[in-house]
């Protein structure tokens, strides 16, 4: 255990962010209205390593909304996106 004044405040400073990610996969024929989503519980300090780390292809588009969610978009460029919603 560490004794050092402030080892506790830290340590929570460490621990990572625990999100709700609602990722939304969608094909060039169906389009956004059949969509495949599924919701994954993802434990980072960064969406976007997270994204380009684990995702099949390159991040095409990266924003924040008002509410504060990281929106992530990735696509092969012939149609196919994936779309990471992160909400904390």
């Amino acid at each position: 255990m560490d004794s050092r004044p402030g080892a506790e405040n830290m340590k929570e400073c460490m621990q990572m962010a625990i999100y709700d990610v609602l990722v939304e996969s969608i094909n060039p024929c169906g389009g956004a209205a059949h969509s495949e989503k599924k919701f994954i519980e993802v434990e980072t300090d960064d969406p976007t390593a997270y994204v380009r780390e684990n995702g099949q292809w390159d991040i095409i588009d990266s924003t924040e909304t008002v509410d504060g969610d990281h929106v992530i978009t990735t696509g092969d460029g012939n149609g196919y996106i994936v779309k990471y919603i992160f909400s904390e």
